[in-house]
């Protein structure tokens, strides 16, 4: 017998085992922030095509408006408290274009100072910000003209790049040019779920044909307004980067399409866009198990195999795993990455703080295995407007009554603050994913 054996058999007390482990410690410097953009939260943002959109029938899924959104625009103050006093140290954000310029070629200087301020606000607290200057909305009178399908939009999209450069970028530290440009392109002009609500592969093309020119002339603008003023510029995108993988793995057609969905999606883009990023932002949610069937048209590249997987409350499979293939895969460019967003729409909180747990862990280990990546911003701080979905997701750190615009913070607000205060992940936190710590 063994010593253990032997305490047994003698009716001797066996202590308990402790299990420890040291903290998965991220880089000095890294960045904890969280997301948001201007028009799903601030509320009142009347002169866009999103606006118009949503007072069609059948647009938005839950029948709501945008209307007041989260309130952020008067609350902002009140929100960036929330998440400094749980030691983010950063936040991304988005400048609504249409409040800055509701008319074609007239700047309203009043949003000027209260985006100012609100940038002010976060300086106070020492954020790093990131700061989105397209993020899916447009100004009506620039829909009106055709919107991204016009080339001439390259030109005012620019001169409003100029703008804000020039008002507002002593206050900004990383700038992303276009948020998520397939979903907005597959969205609004492939699938037409969003405004314009178009489905045209001809269209489609233009307008991604516009947005890779858009990206590389606001590229060169923020560099040549800020460099001359001492200001370090990072300028790039923020990619809706999926994790693929073939269905059937001795399938030789599955695995083609999993390498052509793969160049369209996460870097046909970049392939068009070379020299024109300081750093990679990736947006991640996605996870598709890929399966030619030619005689779906309607699932031409892939079909998504859930199989009774865990999912969000809109049906996203959650896989944690996915963030670190998306990583590696964008590692080839060997630029700085920052994950600009990753989130999960849930009611049960639990699953959030498992969710943060373990795609943040997997983020540790792609950095442990030599991966640049410098800053997470979990999506989103706040609960918001869902685009075509409305309401009904709640993506949110801070849960929001949108009859009173209470916030009330969650308890994944503070075991998110936990992983940042820390700049790591304590053993603790491990329980959330069934590991023994004790």
């Amino acid at each position: 017998m063994d010593l253990v054996e032997t305490k047994i058999a003698r009716g001797a007390e066996i202590p308990e085992e402790v299990h420890e482990h040291p903290v998965l410690k991220f880089p000095p410097g890294f960045l904890w922030g969280s997301s948001t953009s201007s028009h799903q939260v601030e509320g009142g943002n009347d002169k866009n095509d999103w606006w118009e959109w949503e007072k069609k029938p059948h647009h938005i899924a839950d029948g709501t408006l945008s209307g007041s959104a989260s309130g952020h625009y008067a609350r902002y103050k009140e929100d960036f408290a929330l998440a400094r006093n749980n030691h983010q140290n950063a936040h991304r954000l988005s400048i609504e274009w249409s409040r800055v310029e509701p008319t074609k070629g007239e700047w309203n200087v009043s949003e000027l100072r209260h985006y100012r301020d609100v940038l002010m606000e976060l300086k106070s607290h020492s954020f790093t910000v990131m700061l989105t200057l397209h993020h899916f909305t447009i100004p009506t009178w620039l829909a009106d003209e055709g919107g991204w399908e016009n080339p001439r939009t390259i030109f005012y999209f620019n001169r409003f790049v100029k703008w804000v450069a020039d008002e507002l970028g002593d206050l900004v530290d990383i700038w992303v040019t276009v948020n998520e440009p397939m979903i907005y392109v597959s969205q609004g002009y492939l699938y037409g779920a969003w405004p314009p609500g178009k489905k045209s592969i001809i269209s489609s093309y233009r307008v991604f044909r516009n947005l890779t020119r858009a990206h590389k002339k606001a590229y060169l603008t923020l560099h040549d307004t800020l460099d001359r003023r001492d200001r370090t510029v990072k300028v790039g995108i923020a990619q809706n980067v999926i994790s693929f993988e073939p269905y059937r793995r001795h399938k030789m057609i599955d695995m083609w399409f999993v390498r052509f969905a793969d160049r369209l999606w996460n870097h046909w883009f970049f392939s068009r866009t070379k020299r024109h990023h300081d750093f990679i932002g990736i947006n991640y949610y996605f996870h598709y198990r890929v399966a030619f069937v030619p005689r779906d048209y309607a699932h031409f590249f892939f079909q998504v195999r859930n199989e009774n997987r865990e999912v969000s409350d809109v049906g996203w499979e959650v896989y944690p795993p996915g963030i670190f293939r998306v990583i590696a895969d964008m590692a080839s460019y060997g630029k700085p990455m920052y994950i600009t967003e990753n989130g999960i729409a849930v009611t049960n909180d639990d699953k959030r703080n498992r969710f943060i747990v373990a795609h943040v862990k997997e983020i540790y280990h792609a950095i442990a295995a030599g991966m640049d990546v410098r800053g997470y911003f979990h999506w989103s701080l706040l609960d918001n407007f869902e685009w075509e979905k409305g309401f009904g997701p709640r993506f949110g750190l801070i849960e929001v009554d949108y009859a009173t615009m209470e916030r009330r913070p969650r308890k994944s607000l503070g075991i998110y603050g936990e992983i940042a205060q820390e700049n790591g992940i304590k053993h603790d936190l491990l329980r959330f994913l069934g590991h023994m710590v004790k």
